[in-house]
């Protein structure tokens, strides 16, 4: 059983190599620029006079957050955009001088048209600063010649005229037929961020410049008390209930569990919650049973009798809504397995031998019936964290559920993948958890037989 668990935990290092590279695609897929909303979040201004300490800010807070490298190991294109076309690390400017290259297709004219912008930006004149401004950031022919043609005459207008007529006159696009792959060696954003993680660095929030790694380890212990709870109880309830709900088929207990459970798990768990956090913690209504929100304050002092009934008060309603979903459709489930094999003929050779109804039940029934508990454990867990979103924002429980709908309200995205990579390493863990649980129930999956046909 060791030796089994071994081989299935060497598939864990590759699984998180995945998520890592499905969680910094996200993050760069993240729409807006990320170093404006790091220099939002540090109170950098954005925009004013001052144009080139403006530009220093933003290549500063790039080169910090990585944002002057290529984005992976290698980079596949045409032979029209050149290897350091990320050096231009304003995201909207490199995103027009990339389209302009493409409508183009000669790199050498598009980047002498990019000089002459950046040029033409502190030029003297206020009309040639203004227009240069705007050209940095478009890419369309039409809206750049109607801008050019209002420039008044000067050097710096001409420069600037003479740079995009080149530019036009020189287009060649027989390079975007050609395909070129650039490598870049480890000096890129994934390999960075690979490393970072594996030094447990998330990146530091957009919101309140805190680490990542600090709020999640803050966030994480309470999200695991509450749906650690939920989980347990879940099949500490589940399991007796659907074993009997099949033993007794089509009794009168069936049929009110069967109801029960069809009922629960057609309720939206968020409705539920909102119910209960207005109705049974509002005193306005004469029902102020349980605290409001919150995991409640410990007194330092406090025993643990004291702290326990403290946490308890307030973890009973969110634990209630996190539970009923899940139990219903895990005893629906087991439910059925145990149907299927309670018409096997070792159950009717069994009871021949004279076992109690309870011992078939326990010792035989549930083992071959408990497969499909161990596929659902690989699922309960995100999916319990998923869910408990929504409850810790109904009733202010400041776990994982809050962290994320907060960051992703406020476009906290390095916060936001975080969260989703915790999640993934969570559905990673789950499987694993459900392959051993395969290897105990039945030992011919860890010896690696197939079963007999």
């Amino acid at each position: 059983m060791l030796g089994y668990g071994f081989r299935k935990l060497l598939y864990l290092p590759l699984g998180i190599l995945l998520l890592s590279l499905v969680s910094f695609v996200l993050t760069w897929m993240t729409p807006g620029d990320p170093v404006q909303q790091r220099m939002v979040a540090e109170g950098v201004r954005t925009s004013g006079e001052n144009l080139v300490a403006y530009e220093r800010s933003y290549q500063r807070l790039a080169e910090q957050l990585d944002y002057d490298l290529p984005p992976f190991y290698l980079t596949i294109t045409n032979a029209a955009l050149p290897d350091t076309l990320h050096r231009i690390v304003q995201a909207d400017r490199r995103g027009a001088v990339r389209e302009l290259a493409l409508q183009f297709g000669n790199w050498p004219r598009v980047q002498q048209f990019y000089r002459a912008l950046m040029a033409a930006r502190l030029a003297e004149e206020p009309e040639v600063q203004t227009v240069a401004r705007r050209l940095l950031v478009r890419s369309d022919p039409a809206y750049l010649r109607q801008q050019l043609a209002t420039l008044p005459p000067g050097p710096a207008a001409q420069s600037l005229q003479t740079a995009y007529r080149d530019m036009v006159d020189g287009a060649d696009r027989r390079d975007l037929l050609l395909p070129r792959v650039y490598w870049h060696g480890t000096e890129n954003r994934y390999h960075r961020y690979l490393m970072n993680l594996l030094r447990g660095e998330l990146g530091v929030s957009y919101a309140d410049r805190r680490p990542v790694a600090q709020k999640i380890a803050t966030a994480l212990p309470r999200t695991v008390l509450l749906n650690g709870l939920a989980l347990v109880l879940v099949y500490l309830l589940a399991i007796p209930l659907g074993l009997y709900m099949a033993y007794y088929y089509h009794s009168r207990f069936d049929r009110w569990a069967t109801a029960l459970t069809f009922l629960a798990f057609g309720l939206p768990s968020f409705w539920i919650a909102t119910l209960l956090a207005n109705y049974l913690t509002t005193p306005a209504y004469g029902m102020g049973w349980f605290p409001t929100m919150g995991f409640g304050e410990v007194p330092p002092d406090a025993g643990w009798w004291d702290a326990l009934q403290i946490r308890a008060s307030h973890l009973i309603l969110p634990v209630f809504c996190l539970t009923y979903p899940s139990l219903a459709y895990v005893s629906r489930h087991l439910r059925a397995s145990a149907l299927i094999e309670l018409a096997q003929p070792y159950v009717r050779t069994a009871r021949m031998k004279g076992l109690a109804g309870s011992q078939v039940l326990w010792r035989h029934v549930f083992r071959n019936a408990a497969f499909p508990l161990v596929t659902l454990l690989g699922g309960l867990l995100p999916g319990l964290l998923a869910g408990s979103v929504l409850i810790e924002q109904i009733f202010n429980l400041p776990g994982m559920g809050q962290l994320l709908y907060d960051a992703a309200t406020a476009r906290d995205w390095p916060v936001v993948t975080a969260v989703v990579l915790v999640n993934g390493v969570l559905t990673i863990l789950g499987l694993l958890l459900a392959d051993i649980g395969y290897a105990l129930l039945d030992p011919r999956i860890r010896l690696g037989k197939l079963p007999p046909r």
